[in-house]
């Protein structure tokens, strides 16, 4: 089974203006509500591709009971923990007229030690050797910058499997646990380096994986990603599109990576598969996933070349 993990969830609302004036009335367009958090946008991609998984993470407040029913309703097995305070509830603000896209984000409330014991104990009653647990997003306040490191050891200990995506110093943390995949972007991944990799990037590749995790998938956004693990090194570029909202693009890659890697597939398909579908869901609006069919007919135009071995 795989599960993902969202520590801070979020309800998602994406707003479209013609044009955004500041200061003054705007009259939306259109709108949507989707139920977010980068590991729920795991499972929805996921869904999409054919994979089943449990959600987990925390909930508060009548904001995280909206969450958890909303997920249920849609057929998801959830297993939160409960926790003081209120889920937190994001904005996506896009002008038409010209492309722009503004994200207005809450913190999330804060979790205590207590909450943090609570989920560890519950997802390790839950693992069973073989599976896969995908841990995504922002630490929520005062979580220790080792929380993920401490989700990984813990799965481990139960022989699953552990793709990790998040940054800053929860990402460095992490990484020294050796997770079994991490998926940084371009920013994330010269954070962890100390310094610019665009033009070497089998190097920061490899110096990532020296850092831990055992493979690497590296997103350079609409340039695609490159891939590394113990058979090599390989770039995957997608056709040109027309890109619509990259919201959820980079946790449809790592679905799409999930979903390859699980079902045993070789390691060009892995990334082939991410970039399919991370480039699917930025030609849809909103925070919702684009079917199999349309990931597959951009899996069918992603190139794909081995860099290094």
């Amino acid at each position: 089974m795989i599960y993902t993990v969202t520590l801070n969830p979020s309800l998602d609302r994406t707003i479209h203006y013609p044009t955004v004036s500041w200061g003054a009335v705007n009259r939306a367009t259109r709108s949507s509500l989707d139920l977010g958090g980068k590991g729920i946008n795991i499972s929805n991609a996921l869904r999409q591709l054919g994979s089943e998984s449990v959600i987990m993470g925390f909930s508060a407040g009548v904001f995280g009971r909206l969450l958890v029913e909303g997920l249920s309703a849609q057929g998801y097995h959830c297993e939160f923990v409960e926790i003081a305070g209120e889920t937190r509830s994001n904005i996506t603000l896009i002008e038409d007229d010209t492309g722009c896209m503004t994200k207005l984000n809450e913190s999330g409330p804060p979790v205590t030690e207590r909450d943090l014991a609570a989920l560890e104990e519950r997802l390790c009653a839950l693992l069973v050797p073989g599976d896969l647990v995908a841990l995504a997003g922002s630490l929520p306040p005062d979580a220790p910058g080792d929380t993920y490191a401490r989700l990984i050891d813990a799965a481990h200990r139960c022989e699953a499997r552990v793709a990790l995506d998040t940054s800053g110093p929860a990402l460095s943390a992490g990484c020294r646990a050796a997770p079994d995949l991490v998926k940084p972007n371009l920013e994330e991944a010269e954070a962890l380096v100390g310094r610019s990799i665009e033009a070497d990037l089998v190097w920061a590749l490899c110096a990532m994986r020296e850092m831990g995790p055992q493979r690497v998938l590296l997103s350079l956004g609409a340039e695609g990603a490159v891939y590394a693990d113990e058979t090599g090194y390989w770039l995957a570029t997608p056709p040109a599109i027309r890109e619509v909202n990259n919201v959820g693009a980079g946790d449809a890659a790592l679905a799409g990576a999930i979903s390859a890697w699980v079902g045993d597939l070789p390691t060009a398909q892995v990334v082939r598969w991410a970039v399919a579908a991370g480039t699917a869901t930025a030609q849809t609006d909103g925070t919702t996933f684009p079917g199999h069919k349309a990931m597959q007919r951009v899996y069918e135009q992603v190139l794909v070349e081995q860099l290094a071995d």
